[in-house]
């Protein structure tokens, strides 16, 4: 429509230039001068008409190619989608995530911190506070009595209540490590260093040659333990194996000059101030409860334990 009215313009500006010209020619002359006017004015008619016609065109091509253009970038972003869906189809799936770490914190008792009541431990005291996500740790010998080594130290027990009342105990060990906060996600990796720590070792004899009363660092308990003098350096050298382990956690490793024991009874508080009158006394009735009881003269060593919180680790020797 554009270079239609374009062409009607300016043909009526041709017409209106043509009348203003001067005065008219005679007729013959005249005549002669219109039919060459006329000629020339619908020669140029045809052209601008075919002018239009190109602009049409032209508009046309302008109009398709814009259409088309549009096209293929709608055409090129759908192949790009298309494509980078494929690229991370193609894309490696990532290492799922390992079982203890999905694990990590599924024991409420891990990550929920607790008030300690110590009526529910016989008026045990904690030797360091609980915080949420450590879990107390010990690593020890483990014995299984029988019934002869039970009733023997139940006799020992019983000539001492005069002078300290003791509580016998549930379970029979002797220590290797002190009791230690370790990390519930650690717990494991430390099993694994204790396992390999621990794989050549052979099993021995313990015997026990004494007694005495020991207290914790804190003095809040004391204990009656059975003192090992045949095995000791057998149980040096487990304690060193189990001191590495704790180093490369950087935890506290055992005492330096260690007296190695098997705990048979325990109370709360410093049981007795005059150790030493103590001890003689105690020497007295083990010697008479060995004679009577032989089991409580020593055992074989056949595995170590670990406990960590409520789960326990056993570690079987050659």
């Amino acid at each position: 429509m554009a270079g239609k009215s374009f062409g009607l313009g300016a043909l009526a500006c041709y017409e209106s230039s043509s009348e203003e010209e001067g005065p008219s020619p005679p007729k013959s002359s005249q005549q002669q001068h219109t039919g060459s006017s006329t000629g020339t004015v619908l020669s140029r008619s045809k052209q601008q008409h075919q002018q239009e016609d190109r602009n049409v065109v032209t508009l046309q091509n302008c109009k398709r190619k814009l259409d088309n253009d549009d096209e293929q970038s709608l055409s090129f972003g759908k192949e790009t989608k298309r494509t980078r869906t494929k690229d991370l189809e193609k894309r490696p799936l990532l290492p799922s995530v390992p079982t203890d770490i999905l694990q990590m914190f599924s024991d409420k008792r891990a990550i929920e911190g607790r008030k300690e009541n110590p009526e529910k431990h016989g008026g045990r005291i904690r030797s360091f506070p609980h915080v949420a996500g450590n879990w107390a740790t010990h690593v020890y010998v483990s014995f299984e009595p029988d019934e002869d080594f039970a009733d023997g130290v139940k006799h020992l027990l019983g000539c001492l209540e005069a002078e300290v009342q003791l509580q016998q105990v549930e379970e029979y060990h002797i220590s290797l490590s002190r009791t230690v906060p370790l990390t519930f996600h650690w717990i494991q990796p430390f099993i694994d260093s204790l396992r390999d720590s621990l794989r050549h070792t052979e099993r021995f004899f313990c015997t026990f040659h004494g007694a005495k009363l020991y207290t914790n660092d804190e003095k809040t308990r004391s204990f009656l333990g059975l003192e090992v003098t045949g095995g000791h350096n057998h149980l040096l050298q487990l304690v060193q194996g189990v001191d590495s382990c704790l180093e490369e956690f950087r935890l506290q490793k055992y005492y330096k000059n260690p007296s190695f024991h098997m705990t048979v009874g325990w109370c709360v508080g410093n049981a007795h101030e005059d150790t030493q009158q103590f001890n003689q006394k105690l020497q007295a009735s083990l010697s008479e409860a060995q004679e009577e009881w032989p089991s409580l003269g020593g055992f074989l060593v056949q595995e170590v334990k670990c406990k960590s919180g409520n789960r326990f680790f056993s570690f079987p020797l050659r």
